[in-house]
């Protein structure tokens, strides 16, 4: 449990150095647009044209959320923090949009593990609580990253979800697969 937390105050930690960073440094105008064409770059490669203006749809309803909590953390113009907002609100919409493709990879990871667990139980392998732990904390850093990206308008690009949902799920293979046959 305390690794999920401090997994997790990591996080908030990164966010918040990552605002931050961006409310310290000198020209806000141009890091704010850099992240909204990233993030509407990202919203392009949606292929299909309707799924692409119900992806907008929806970041329009995060931008109406998200105002306020922009208000408060920056005092600076408003074409800054409306880039900043609109930037986040995209990133979570496309973000939200490839969850069921890390829940379906995390879901074959823990199956792999499973599969891997059965050979434990018969004494083919035998089960290591080291790489219990490690798998756990590549699952929740790939989680925690994952949020990261999804909430931060600085983030990395949309598209390195991928690589940490495939992170996600070898942890959790590694996880569920090294546990002792009986708990």
């Amino acid at each position: 449990m305390t690794l999920t937390i401090n997994i997790f105050v990591a996080l908030l930690i990164a966010l918040g150095l990552s605002v931050g960073i961006f409310l310290v440094g000198g020209n806000h105008e141009a890091r704010a647009m850099e992240a909204l064409a990233s993030a509407e770059a990202a919203l392009a490669t949606v292929p299909d044209g309707s799924s692409r203006r119900s992806a907008s749809a929806t970041a329009s309803k995060w931008d109406r959320a998200l105002a306020p909590v922009w208000r408060v953390l920056s005092k600076r113009q408003p074409a800054v923090e409306q880039a900043l907002v609109r930037a986040t609100a995209l990133r979570i919409t496309l973000s939200k949009r490839m969850l069921p493709l890390g829940l379906f990879m995390l879901t074959l990871g823990v199956l792999a593990g499973m599969l891997r667990r059965d050979r434990a139980r018969d004494l083919v392998l035998y089960s290591s609580v080291t790489f219990s732990y490690f798998g756990k904390f590549m699952t929740l850093c790939g989680a925690a990253y994952s949020v990261f990206v999804a909430l931060s308008p600085f983030a990395p690009p949309v598209w390195t979800l991928y690589p940490s949902f495939g992170a996600a799920a070898f942890g959790a293979a590694m996880y569920v697969g090294s546990l002792p046959p009986r708990l």
